[in-house]
C-alpha cells in the first residue's frame, strides 16, 4: 500500500502507512525555531488523530537547534507525543556529530522529566530504524 500524505510544506513532510501502522517524518531542510515546532505539532496531531504507533522521524537535515527549542521538545513535544499511541520512535539523526548531540540530549531531558512513555532509538539511516520500527 503506498503512503498517504498527512501533511506536506516546504520544510517538513508526514506520510503513515496504515496497513503497517507506520508514520513517516521527514525534515525537508534545516529549520527554524517556528518552523521546528509547526511540525512538532503537526506530528503530534497526525499521531493523536490516527492512533498509529509506529514512527520513523528522519532529522538528516537538520542543524543547530536553539536552548529554548531543545527545552520546549523535552519539556512540552515529548510529553504530547507520551498521550498519542506511540509505541515505537526511531529518529535518523544527521551525519554532523554536533547536531546529533543536540538530539541526543533532548531525549536524555525528556527521560530525565518523565515525559517519554515510548521506545525510542537513533539511527544512522532509514533501513536501520525501519528494521528496528518492525523488530
Amino acid at each position: 500500500m503506498p503512503f498517504e500524505t498527512m501533511y506536506k510544506s516546504d520544510f517538513y513532510q508526514l506520510e503513515a502507512d496504515f496497513e503497517r501502522g507506520l508514520l513517516k517524518a521527514l525534515w525537508l531542510r534545516p529549520v527554524n525555531e517556528n518552523e521546528l515546532k509547526i511540525g512538532g505539532m503537526k506530528l503530534y496531531e497526525v499521531l493523536r488523530d490516527t492512533k498509529l504507533e509506529r514512527v520513523v522521524a528522519n532529522a538528516q537535515s537538520m542543524t543547530a537547534l536553539t536552548t529554548e527549542t531543545k527545552e520546549w521538545m523535552s519539556a512540552s513535544f515529548y510529553k504530547l507525543l507520551s498521550q498519542t499511541e506511540l509505541k515505537k520512535l526511531a529518529r535518523v539523526l544527521p551525519v554532523n556529530l554536533f547536531h546529533q548531540l543536540a538530539l541526543e540530549s533532548v531525549i536524555t531531558r525528556a527521560e530525565a522529566l518523565g515525559n517519554i512513555q515510548f521506545q525510542t532509538r537513533n539511527f544512522s539511516d532509514q533501513e536501520s530504524a525501519l528494521s528496528w520500527l518492525f523488530a
